[in-house]
């Protein structure tokens, strides 16, 4: 018997959904939550909660960093960019429905993901919304960040 579906997340039951999911590592960086930004990590919405973003897995992302540094604060500080990877979601959308560049679920590789309500991704095509150029502007700044969370944790920690 399927299990039932939920429709709405407590913070800590969201959260601990998210980071399961996200191996307790960076869906940005890959970075191990106790390696990034001084251990620093948080849980990202995606739809922020000043535009009514809920606490459902699939609004949420496990970053290193808070909302001003690290992973976290270069999603904020580079909103249009974050905005085309999937990392930040218009209050209108519905943030299962909105794909987000990310590692996949085994840390494996990068690609386009679908996240669910029932803390899965499911790989998807690029978003449509934007020119190719965009696309491929943003996924080049993905990847400098990406270098330099990785070269700025601290994988000794561990």
């Amino acid at each position: 018997m399927p299990a039932p579906e939920v429709t709405e997340w407590s913070e800590a039951d969201g959260y601990a959904a998210a980071a399961g999911r996200d191996r307790d590592r960076s869906a940005l960086s890959d970075v191990p939550k106790r390696s990034g930004s001084a251990g620093q990590y948080s849980h990202h919405h995606r739809q922020l909660r000043s535009r009514n973003g809920k606490h459902s897995p699939a609004n949420l992302v496990l970053l290193t960093g808070t909302g001003t540094d690290g992973d976290h604060g270069w999603v904020h500080g580079h909103v249009g960019l974050a905005t085309i990877l999937g990392y930040i979601v218009h209050s209108w959308a519905d943030p299962t429905r909105i794909p987000i560049y990310r590692i996949d679920a085994y840390g494996l590789h990068y690609d386009w993901h679908l996240q669910t309500d029932d803390a899965q991704l499911e790989l998807c095509s690029p978003p449509t919304d934007y020119a190719d150029t965009e696309i491929t502007a943003a996924l080049a700044a993905f990847e400098s960040i990406r270098l330099n969370s990785r070269r700025a944790a601290d994988f000794h920690r561990l």
